[in-house]
């Protein structure tokens, strides 16, 4: 699927700029365990990274396929290797 660059780039700040309050409020609590701390940096530390590939057109296309939810008709994507049966774009997913 074909990157859509600024409208994933919006996206992607966003999710940023709400991982970076996350983090300045565990930060300043110290009853949160370094392990939390340690995800949350790492979540940061990864979106940061995958706003730059995208921006420096290291990213150009997207591994996922637009798949359309059998039951709600709502649009999502998905890994192009999903099996059927977990699938929620497939009438199999939801009668098992």
């Amino acid at each position: 699927m074909k990157l859509d660059k600024n409208p994933m780039l919006r996206k992607l700040a966003y999710l940023e700029m709400k991982i970076e309050e996350k983090n300045d409020m565990i930060r300043d609590n110290a009853d949160i365990n370094e392990e939390l701390r340690t995800e949350c940096y790492e979540d940061l530390l990864f979106v940061r990274g995958l706003i730059n590939d995208i921006d420096s057109g290291e990213i150009t296309e997207f591994p996922l396929v637009e798949k359309t939810n059998f039951m709600t008709g709502d649009v999502y994507l998905e890994d192009p290797d999903t099996p059927r049966s977990c699938s929620p774009s497939t009438e199999l997913f939801w009668t098992m």
